[in-house]
């Protein structure tokens, strides 16, 4: 009858209708939330937003950088001798000389510290805004760089070294050559390494746990431990960043960059008791009363070539691993708690990368290529 086509008809218009209707909801739901959605859109162009004023505040932040440096008026000093009387900061990459005509490159906001030597061999000390110090090491891969010293002239070239002291055999701890290194290297002739282990700008008193602190490398520190290895890479990578090195990059220090700094070490002082700091350092292990479990503050022990604490104080991670382990990593030098003999500064260990009280990390850094 009519009324039964009547129902059916509307009954099977309005299962279309309710088709249609999700079809467009669906549509709108896609529009919405999907992956090109006005929600993701949204959440992208927040996101965008976000990261420009982050680049906004970098630019304002190394902006007042420069606009402080320069107020300071700018070195022009072209000996390091020079450099250290003038006190004040270089605006760009610049190469300078010692007194033995050795080259030295010092990045754009540093200057030459107070307490730095005046020949390579001695140890040059250049620190930022800050008062964070590195020193220098010269080297190139391949046939190496030539340094003039005392002593005659010296070759360092920039490679893993083996002083016969690490745990299990020398293969077994791997490498490859970081790319970004050896092109800064042997475009500038060298390249930095913390002066002082890693220290907590955050914390006066010995760390039981936690990585939030600032990375500093000064004097008088607590050490930065209780720190994971892969932190250890995040946070000293980060810390370019965070002082507005604006021409030079920042790393963990790398197997390449700790032997290459022990073979300057003790060609730089082959003529006294250091000539076998890497296999032989006996400053570096102290234990006293600063800590529980002997750790004792940065800079403390007896600087070589101004350089502080390779041989002990705390284990120090590397991006160096072990082939012969799975998923362990290289930890240098000895600690506070070990004999000197036994683990000195050329001393390889591993770790599984895990955060504990006697290990903590150096931070290295390198001039920006050119090209």
């Amino acid at each position: 009858n009519y009324s039964s086509l009547f129902f059916y008809s509307l009954t099977i218009d309005n299962i279309l209708n309710i088709i249609v209707l999700l079809i467009l909801a669906g549509v709108a739901l896609s529009l919405t939330v999907g992956n090109n959605g006005l929600f993701r859109r949204a959440e992208n162009a927040a996101n965008t937003w976000q990261m420009a004023e982050q680049n906004e505040q970098k630019e304002i932040e190394q902006a007042g950088d420069f606009l402080e440096i320069y107020s300071q008026g700018v070195n022009t000093a072209s000996k390091v001798s020079e450099a250290i009387t003038q006190n004040k900061f270089y605006l760009e990459n610049t190469k300078i000389k010692d007194d033995l005509d050795n080259e030295v490159v010092i990045p754009a906001y540093f200057k030459l510290a107070s307490d730095s030597a005046v020949l390579v061999e001695d140890g040059i000390v250049i620190e930022d805004k800050d008062g964070n110090q590195f020193v220098w090491i010269p080297a190139k891969t391949g046939a190496g760089a030539t340094i003039h010293t005392n002593s005659g002239d010296k070759t360092i070239v920039y490679q893993r070294k083996n002083f016969g002291k690490q745990s299990g055999n020398y293969s077994e701890y791997t490498e490859t050559m970081p790319i970004d290194e050896e092109a800064s290297v042997n475009e500038w002739g060298g390249y930095y390494i913390g002066r002082y282990e890693a220290g907590d700008g955050s914390s006066t008193d010995f760390r039981s746990s936690a990585t939030d602190g600032t990375v500093v490398i000064k004097k008088n520190q607590v050490p930065y431990n209780w720190i994971t290895q892969a932190d250890t890479i995040t946070k000293s990578k980060g810390m370019a960043g965070e002082q507005n090195y604006g021409n030079a990059f920042t790393k963990l220090v790398s197997s390449y960059a700790w032997d290459t700094a022990l073979d300057f070490i003790q060609k730089a002082n082959s003529n006294n008791d250091y000539s076998d700091y890497a296999t032989s350092s006996p400053e570096g292990n102290y234990s006293n009363t600063d800590y529980g479990d002997g750790l004792i503050r940065t800079g403390q022990t007896e600087a070589v070539s101004n350089i502080y604490d390779m041989g002990g104080n705390l284990w120090e991670y590397t991006t160096g691993s072990n082939s012969g382990e799975n998923g362990i990593y290289v930890i240098r030098g000895g600690y506070c708690g070990n004999d000197y003999d036994n683990c000195p500064a050329g001393y390889r260990g591993s770790d599984y990368g895990v955060a504990y009280s006697n290990e903590g990390f150096r931070v290295t850094l390198y001039c920006n290529t050119e090209s």
